[in-house]
């Protein structure tokens, strides 16, 4: 609209990331993502948490995901995803998701994502595990070193923070 301005930057995005070590976005619920009782389908909940494991690995490769995976000539797609859900969100709701390092291994790792209101009451948790597969042969393969050196560091980061501050 012509003229008009929003309040705040974060009044024009449905997403902005707020805090890092863990990293932390704030989001806001689109009328578009619920249901005619307005409440946010089942299904969004999945985009929610792919899209901050999206950002995530965007913030700690620091270039495009996409960049990233054809520079080290790998794909990232999910192996396990599971999530539970605490309390539903509704049209124009902002919560945020805190994005954690659960486990690494050689293929695979898990990714957390915790969905909280600004209150902090939980609203879902969820676990992402991305395998790594080679995209020409179409099968699993190693971890990139240098993908794995920064999933370790952010890990290691979040728990030095936590231990700080004494937050969870």
């Amino acid at each position: 609209m012509a003229g008009t301005r929003p309040r705040s930057d974060f009044e024009a995005a449905t997403e902005i990331v707020v805090g890092a070590n863990p990293l932390m976005i704030r989001r806001r619920v689109k009328w578009g993502e619920c249901d005619a009782a307005g409440v946010v389908y089942m299904v969004n909940y999945s985009e929610y948490v792919v899209s901050a494991y999206e950002i995530f690995m965007a913030v700690l490769l620091n270039e495009g995901f996409v960049k990233a995976k054809a520079r080290h000539r790998i794909a990232l797609p999910a192996k396990a995803f599971t999530i539970e859900f605490y309390a539903s969100l509704r049209p124009d709701d902002d919560f945020l998701m805190t994005v954690e390092i659960v486990d690494i291994s050689a293929k695979t790792f898990d990714v957390s994502v915790r969905g909280r209101s600004i209150e902090h009451h939980d609203l879902f948790l969820a676990k992402l595990t991305p395998i790594a597969v080679d995209p020409t042969e179409r099968t699993a393969a190693l971890l990139p070193r240098a993908i794995v050196q920064k999933l370790r560091r952010y890990r290691e980061s979040c728990a030095l923070n936590e231990a700080r501050t004494g937050t969870a």
